[in-house]
């Protein structure tokens, strides 16, 4: 058995409690009672609803993205979901607890696709190899992009937000504590004063690639995606 195998059934990516992919499993016997007694069907009300909510954040993306926080109007959101204005109201005390909820939903998900890259590796060549894909992927997610640069601004303009999302984000995203868990999976950092973290490496990726998104909109002739692959590959070698 590698050691990657024995370590990953020790140390997750992640640092909080709802690591799954990673994590050691349950047996299957205790799997099986856990899952019937937390697994209830929601109701017609609260499918209703939740379908409701994620109705809203797909509209609240495209408008943020097209229009910005600032220009954003919860009418058209409401709108573009088919639903009232009140049904935001419903859900959400207001566009900025819209806005914050759209971040966090992007979090979760960024999370989920990084541990679903690493949860078939098996050596510490395929993690990288499967976190580099992984990477290369994130070129074709536009909106989020976008919308992360948006998400940046807003926070720059309101430190309540930003407290809140920074310390979300610190729940989610590994910071310097998880170093010792992302070398397990990942190999450890080089050796030296010019070294660089695994965990800075890993948090450092989505920023470039956010800031490429954005130049290829001002110079797509320059950042054409044969480019943008080259320089993200280029990026994640010499940080990881």
């Amino acid at each position: 058995m590698s050691r990657l195998i024995v370590a990953t059934a020790e140390y997750s990516m992640f640092p909080s409690e709802q690591n799954a992919v990673l994590d050691r499993p349950l047996p299957a016997a205790r799997l099986k009672i856990k899952t019937a007694m937390t697994a209830q069907k929601p109701n017609k009300h609260e499918q209703k609803t939740r379908e409701t909510r994620e109705l809203l954040l797909q509209a609240a993306m495209k408008i943020f993205v097209r229009d910005g926080y600032e220009g954003a109007e919860l009418g058209e959101i409401a709108a573009l979901a088919g639903r009232t204005k009140g049904a935001i109201y419903a859900q959400f005390k207001s566009k900025e607890e819209v806005f914050l909820a759209l971040w966090e939903q992007h979090v979760l998900d960024y999370r989920a696709q990084m541990e679903a890259a690493l949860a078939t590796s098996s050596s510490e060549e395929q993690s990288l190899a499967a976190l580099r894909k992984f990477y290369l992927q994130m070129l074709g997610h536009d909106d989020w992009n976008l919308l992360m640069l948006e998400f940046k601004l807003f926070t720059m303009r309101h430190p309540d937000a930003r407290q809140r999302l920074h310390e979300f984000y610190e729940r989610m995203i590994p910071t310097q504590s998880q170093e010792q868990r992302l070398a397990a999976i990942l190999g450890p950092a080089a050796k030296g004063k010019n070294a660089i973290g695994r965990w800075v490496a890993v948090r450092t990726m989505q920023p470039f690639i956010g800031a490429l998104i954005i130049e290829s909109h001002f110079d797509p002739e320059l950042f054409d995606e044969k480019t943008l692959r080259k320089i993200v590959e280029s990026l994640f070698d010499t940080l990881l």
